[in-house]
């Protein structure tokens, strides 16, 4: 949804100071990109015109085959219905990986490199990791490092000879990433992160899960690279290719750099909401989604191998086409399930019995996990921007019913979830409904006061 220019949200931060209740006057401060102050469609519009940029130069540049697997992607058909960033992601993704390897041009390659830090760093820009500043400053940093690897390869080839291997180069990021990671956790860089310094048992564990749901299912699976991940590894392990190397670090690194951070996510909205362990892994494992920006840059490391060595790629799978052809056929239906369920949920379905007029205010009764998150998905089938409509969270372990009567005796319509049981003194049922079972089942009950 839209945010003010100070990155605040309409009804309140999704991780409220006070527990069990949102506060719409304190929408806290979001780093988001520029175009998230647009309407509601005006984001998915958007969006919708990036991926398809994505998927025309995809077709351009390799091929009809990655280009329809990208297009098919239910991470990205999820993400774009839902105004998510993931395809703004992929686009900077996509834009750094080719400025930083020289797909572009091999002329002014410490431009490129200072470009390509740039545009890298609104990735965590765009997730609120750094400022401005440091976009600045981080881009440029990163376009000198870049710029000095290729540089001490040309001055003391002798002793940079691995800087070339490809397998070894992603060996090493990989390990240079988990330690920073690990670091900017243990040092408390930011909220999320600094929950694996504090529970440090519950993230390792998460750690694990993360790595199946990032690297199993939706890259191996997801993305469609399972069937050339033997031979591409066998490959970089055979080669020698600066460029090619610097490839598989980028995408490596980028992968470690998600793997650890969907993991602190897991761990610290379970600890904010005090969610079941580790249910909440089931609740929140579409986060893996994230490592879908990798899709071009993968598409094209198999290209510049297929240059040195025989091997398939998406364009030319060769002997790898049944394979690919049954993995798409097995993702259609979550492609399909992503398009019409994926931008479903029970509450629009409420939210179209409510009718409510302009400038009123509703309650949303629920339990803890991910509250504010289920709160939000009225915003736009209400038209709340438009309308001027509040809405307003408490949890179901909360004084809720006596906060009708106190500071929320101008509500006159709650919501409350399949969770909610009770029925407040002065209120009647007026519309009730069920939750598929994708949803968590169950019947959500709209109340009126009587």
């Amino acid at each position: 949804m839209a945010v003010d220019d100070d990155g605040a949200l309409p009804w309140g931060d999704l991780r409220p100071d006070t527990i069990g209740q949102s506060d719409p006057s304190d929408g806290g401060q979001r780093t988001v990109l520029p175009l998230y102050g647009f309407s509601e469609v005006g984001i998915k519009v958007a969006a919708l015109i990036t991926f398809f940029g994505l998927i025309a130069c995809l077709l351009r540049w390799t091929g009809i085959y990655s280009a329809a697997i990208l297009s098919l992607s239910p991470a990205f058909i999820f993400s774009i219905g839902r105004g998510y960033e993931e395809v703004y992601l992929a686009a900077f993704c996509a834009l750094s990986f080719m400025l930083f390897t020289g797909i572009i041009s091999t002329k002014n390659r410490a431009m490129q490199n200072i470009l390509g830090g740039l545009i890298f760093m609104l990735m965590p820009y765009a997730k609120g990791f750094v400022t401005p500043a440091g976009i600045i400053i981080g881009g440029i940093l990163l376009g000198l490092i870049a710029t000095f690897w290729s540089v001490i390869q040309t001055r003391i080839p002798e002793k940079t000879q691995w800087m070339a291997k490809p397998q070894s180069v992603a060996i090493v990021v990989c390990c240079l990433v988990s330690l920073a990671m690990l670091i900017l956790g243990l040092t408390d860089y930011n909220s999320t992160l600094g929950i694996i310094g504090d529970n440090p048992a519950r993230y390792v564990t998460a750690l694990a899960l993360s790595v199946l749901d990032v690297v199993i299912l939706f890259t191996l699976f997801g993305m469609v690279a399972w069937p050339f991940i033997s031979s591409m590894w066998t490959a970089m392990g055979k080669i020698e290719d600066s460029d090619i190397a610097m490839m598989s670090g980028f995408i490596f690194g980028i992968m470690t750099a998600i793997v650890f951070y969907v993991a602190a996510l897991w761990t610290y909205e379970a600890s904010i909401w005090g969610a079941e362990w580790p249910g909440i892994v089931w609740t929140m494992g579409n986060n893996g989604r994230y490592v879908t920006m990798l899709f071009i840059p993968i598409v094209l490391l198999l290209k510049h191998l297929s240059r040195h060595t025989d091997i398939s790629t998406y364009d030319s799978p060769n002997s790898k086409l049944k394979v690919v052809g049954l993995t798409l056929i097995l993702l259609l239906p979550l492609s399909a399930l992503a398009s019409v369920h994926g931008q479903t949920m029970w509450t629009d379905e409420a939210a179209e019995t409510m009718n409510l007029s302009a400038g009123e205010h509703f309650l949303f009764v629920s339990e803890d996990t991910l509250a504010m998150h289920w709160l939000y998905t009225f915003y736009a089938p209400l038209d709340a921007e438009e309308q001027q409509i509040t809405g307003h969270w408490r949890s179901i372990n909360s004084n809720w019913e006596f906060d009708l009567n106190t500071s929320l005796a101008h509500v006159n319509m709650v919501v409350t979830s399949p969770d909610v049981t009770s029925l407040p003194s002065g209120w009647t049922v007026s519309s009730t409904g069920e939750a598929d079972y994708l949803n968590g089942g169950g019947e959500w009950r709209v109340l009126t006061r009587a």
